[in-house]
């Protein structure tokens, strides 16, 4: 391992830069709300992700950025007050008294970590240091909340190009781990609810309580008043120094221009302390911190020969079978040792070697230089893709799936290829029923990390329409990607992604309505794939199928 590779993490962030850069997001009502809503649920598991493994700063981050989209863009979308829209905003909402306790849990682990690296750099601070050239990854690495360090959970940096057999085992055993507790909390007949119940210190009981009162008091109460209350009810368990309703929203460019109205203060709160990913030394060669060195032993030449044999010339004879006087030693007393004769040491026992939590760095950069983290996809997952979308390949139609997998690590692994309900043309390929894609993702733990789709008509390109999808996932992460699968041409497949800028922040403000149309720019996508992207190809990596589709959906018949 070369030392670029064994990098220590970075300084941690203030609570004032994250809270900027929870802030730092395009928004825009013109992207359907289902894909906000994708977004939102998105955030919210990626924080708990870090959270679960010691990453303070970026659950933090992650968790402050979910509770601005719910409680200031996502009730003022234009589909916010459709059926559908109500009834996926209402989960979102009903959850955010349990955030807003959690922040207030990570706050002072923030501060305290910021703090401690502001001691012990001002005592390291010499003229050397404060000379040194800073490299493009250090400035990049000061501004990522995943790579900030960690007092009470210290990483480990790593370059999974570099360790890509180490990632993608360290995801499987997390993976085979997270799915062990899920089971075994279901079995125990643990509800999510009840689980959050017990980690937030009672405030979800006074949610729930407070629900059911009003509701039982007064049963004709509408959708829209029920929102209101719940919107309400979150805001007074945020604290006064938190109005998520009363700021004005905050326009985004990739230029970085905000609204300057900012809220000064906040009350976020702690959650009991994750355990770290822990690893097994015996299965991955993951360094430690050195265990302290036993002292010397004393040299043999300064301990003392029995008397009889110092000054023998002849060695002593061999002894007979039977039973003799010993050669006389010194007797045994309670003297103290001579002097000559060193003291042995006292007899330490080294403390186990302290787990290290490992960081994967990021695997490429956008063309603003925001960092974005490695994704690993099994190499089997588009050949099974196109075996599940053959009937439709030959009938001209299109098909789509999401792509879900797991954040470990600050890396993210696809471990299932989502097939939802769907309405497809030959053009087109149209998600729908929703609410059972979010459900399925929550129960199993699972990010919508992009989407696939074939193209079976068409060569392998990015169509206008497909941009806009695409933006929707991008728009809140930059790593998501889209694989467009073309059976009958050459090249028949692709990764992409945005580029940022000009890509994204084109599409998130074209207003054109019609499905197909030009974008007067170039440059607005890019291959994802690496080299030189952030995806890693892998057949290491196992994955599972779901499939949403009604049995008597068309594009299921077989």
């Amino acid at each position: 391992m070369d030392a670029s590779d064994d990098q220590r993490p970075s300084r941690p962030l203030s609570v004032k830069e994250i809270d900027e850069q929870a802030n730092d997001y395009q928004w825009n009502p013109t992207i359907p709300f289902k894909y906000w809503v994708r977004a939102a649920e998105t955030i919210y598991l990626e924080g708990r992700s870090y959270l679960n493994e010691g990453n303070y700063a970026n659950a933090y981050m992650l968790y402050l950025r979910h509770s601005l989209l719910v409680f200031n863009h996502l009730s003022k979308h234009p589909e916010a007050k459709l059926p559908e829209s109500k009834a996926a905003l209402r989960p979102l909402l009903k959850r955010m008294p349990a955030i807003i306790q959690q922040m207030e849990e990570l706050k002072p682990h923030v501060n305290k970590a910021y703090e401690e690296w502001l001691k012990i750099s001002a005592a390291q601070r010499d003229t050397r240091e404060s000379k040194k050239h800073t490299s493009a990854y250090q400035k990049f690495a000061a501004t990522d909340p995943a790579l900030s360090w960690n007092s009470t959970s210290r990483a480990r940096l790593l370059d999974a190009g570099q360790h890509q057999e180490l990632a993608v085992d360290l995801a499987k055993k997390e993976i085979r781990r997270r799915d062990a507790a899920r089971k075994a909390t279901r079995q125990a007949g643990i509800t999510d609810e009840e689980e959050q119940e017990r980690r937030t210190a009672g405030l979800w009981e006074d949610w729930d309580a407070v629900s059911s009162a009003n509701i039982a008091a007064d049963p004709r109460l509408s959708d829209d008043q029920d929102l209101r209350r719940q919107m309400e009810a979150a805001r007074r368990l945020a604290g006064p120094g938190v109005d998520y309703g009363g700021r004005d929203e905050r326009a985004h460019d990739r230029h970085g221009s905000r609204s300057d109205t900012h809220p000064q203060t906040y009350h976020y709160p702690s959650i009991s302390k994750s355990t770290p990913l822990q690893y097994d030394p015996h299965s991955f060669e993951v360094s430690r911190e050195p265990s302290r060195v036993p002292p010397p032993r004393p040299s043999k030449e300064s301990i003392p020969q029995p008397q009889s044999y110092l000054y023998d010339s002849q060695p002593p004879a061999v002894p007979r079978k039977e039973l003799t006087q010993p050669p006389p030693y010194p007797a045994l007393s309670n003297e103290p040792y001579p002097p000559d004769l060193p003291e042995l040491p006292p007899k330490t026992v080294d403390a186990p070697a302290k787990k290290e939590r490992l960081t994967f760095k990021p695997a490429a950069y956008l063309e603003n230089g925001k960092p974005i983290r490695p994704v690993f996809l099994p190499d089997r997952l588009r050949r099974t893709f196109l075996d599940i979308a053959s009937d439709n390949t030959r009938r001209g139609l299109e098909m789509c799936g999401i792509l879900c997998g797991t954040l470990v690590n600050n890396a993210l692994f696809i471990s299932c290829l989502l097939i939802p309900e769907q309405k497809c043309t030959s053009d087109t390929c149209e998600t729908e029923n929703e609410t059972a894609m979010l459900d399925f993702c929550i129960d199993q733990d699972l990010l919508m990390l992009g989407w696939i789709h074939t193209h079976p008509t068409q060569t392998c390109f990015m169509s206008s329409r497909d941009l806009h999808t695409q933006a929707g996932y991008q728009v809140m992460m930059p790593e998501s990607i889209a694989i467009v699968c073309a059976p009958r041409h050459t090249p028949s497949w692709g990764i992409f992604r945005l580029t940022d800028p000009p890509g994204l922040p084109h599409v998130l403000h074209c207003n054109h309505t019609d499905t197909f149309h030009q974008h007067s720019i170039d440059n607005i996508y890019t291959d994802a794939g690496n080299p030189p992207g952030h995806v890693y190809e892998t057949s290491s990596l196992e994955f599972s199928v779901r499939d949403l589709r009604p049995p008597n959906n068309p594009s299921k018949q077989r």
